[in-house]
């Protein structure tokens, strides 16, 4: 079993690495390098590509962008020496993402998540939506049901899960629109809520499971309403 592998980095020193970091891997087979998007595509039309290795930052057309355009995407890991990109790639559930400079354990670890889809191609695995933040030199995965609330604080958003808070930089407007689904409630200009732990729903707060109160601003209380309440409201019949 080979998986063929594209490489793409506009940067030369950058594909040489990834080049070498390819070929020492027995599981894949090193098909080609190219430094743009367009070379990508049009080797994807003469070659049978099962794994994309590419950069996010690229002339002309992001990696991501490259990616989002394919009806048909091969499996795809993220490279980038950028450390805000993370939060956006997950829109094309990518197998990984690396931060430059790379880790030879960290893209063994990746390839290994290759390895386990490519003998899975059809296997339905049940995914909890995740995004990351940046903590330090590093990005920390949070699922979506390990939140309990986000709340807004200046150029500031604070992410409160089950057991420990996170500070990012990033509004919540951008956040919202972001987050996937509708896990998420947005109860007030400065607070989104997991609506899996709304406890209690009054006039002017929400009680979560912990006993954490939220106020409910007054331009959401509708939307709390058609969102979360009508149609799960449970009545006595006449």
């Amino acid at each position: 079993m080979r998986i063929n592998t594209l490489v793409i980095d506009d940067n030369l020193d950058w594909q040489k690495i990834i080049s070498k970091l390819v070929s020492l891997n027995p599981l894949l087979n090193l098909v080609g390098t190219c430094d743009s998007a367009m070379q990508a595509y049009e080797k994807l039309l003469e070659t049978d590509i099962d794994l994309l290795i590419c950069d996010i930052e690229m002339p002309d057309m992001t990696g991501l962008q490259f990616v989002k355009s394919l009806r048909i995407s091969p499996m795809v890991i993220f490279v980038t020496a950028h450390r805000d990109y993370a939060l956006n790639c997950y829109e094309v559930s990518p197998i990984d993402f690396l931060l430059k400079p790379i880790d030879f354990e960290r893209f063994l670890q990746s390839i290994e998540k290759v390895r386990l889809k490519y003998l899975n191609p059809c296997e339905t695995v049940s995914v909890e939506p995740y995004f990351f933040v940046r903590e330090n030199l590093t990005y920390v995965q949070i699922r979506y049901e390990d939140v309990l609330y986000m709340k807004a604080q200046e150029n500031f958003l604070q992410i409160v899960t089950f057991t420990k808070s996170f500070l990012p930089i990033l509004s919540i407007t951008k956040m919202e629109e972001q987050l996937k689904g509708d896990r998420f409630l947005r109860v007030h200009r400065s607070f989104l809520v997991n609506r899996s732990e709304i406890s209690i729903i009054g006039k002017n707060e929400i009680i979560l499971s912990n006993g954490q109160v939220i106020p409910i601003g007054d331009q959401y209380r509708s939307q709390i309403n058609r969102k979360h309440i009508d149609g799960n409201l449970v009545s006595r019949s006449s």
